[in-house]
């Protein structure tokens, strides 16, 4: 297990996150459907990140890779890793979260908690604005995101939401400023116990093999 220290610069990838509409994005919770249909489940991923290439995904795409550039150099292939100021919560999911994902060798992956994201989005130095907190930090609508791509390669980001009820559980592939796939899932342990596959599928080739 590695853990690595709340690395500074957050104060900008705060700002990009409110101007990127954070919380309509695929770090987003989007609401479940009592009864899950093809049409649904497409209406989901649509309402959570239109398809095909826009300014919109664009910058979501692009706001991915910085996070992913700004932790680059704790980042380690074949492995999952976190902060190492976490709640004791996070920490116990942190672990079932790793003993179940494989990463594949060539592909470095973080996992970003709900205190480390409220953090980023809501605590601002003396003297800029200090936004409203849209939910409490003891009670985040989700259990954490966890973000992958190809070593030292942001092209293809994966983007995995761990939402809790009502909300939806989700896994987005972005590719070139283009939302290439997304996935959506009943439950957490659902989403996490296809996260591999996910990985393996999308980020395991080299880009010329796709």
């Amino acid at each position: 297990m590695t853990l690595v220290k709340t690395a500074g610069g957050w104060s900008d990838c705060a700002r990009d996150l409110k101007n990127e509409s954070y919380n309509h994005r695929g770090i987003t919770a989007v609401k479940q459907p009592s009864h899950k249909t093809d049409s649904h489940i497409a209406e989901v991923i649509e309402h959570r990140s239109p398809a095909g290439r826009n300014d919109f995904v664009q910058g979501w795409h692009n706001l991915l890779k910085k996070i992913l550039s700004q932790m680059a150099p704790y980042l380690r292939e074949g492995h999952l890793i976190t902060f190492r100021r976490i709640t004791d919560q996070e920490a116990v999911f942190f672990e079932q979260l790793r003993r179940k994902l494989s990463v594949p060798p060539s592909v470095t992956s973080i996992y970003l908690p709900p205190s480390v994201r409220h953090q980023m989005l809501y605590d601002r130095p003396a003297g800029e604005p200090q936004p409203i907190p849209e939910h409490s930090p003891d009670n985040p609508p989700d259990d954490g995101i966890v973000l992958a791509s190809r070593s030292a390669d942001f092209n293809v980001v994966i983007n995995a939401l761990m939402a809790k009820p009502p909300f939806t559980p989700a896994i987005d592939v972005y590719d070139n400023g283009q939302l290439l796939a997304g996935y959506v899932y009943n439950t957490i342990d659902e989403c996490v116990d296809n996260l591999t596959s996910v990985l393996q599928t999308h980020l395991q080739s080299g880009p010329d093999q796709e």
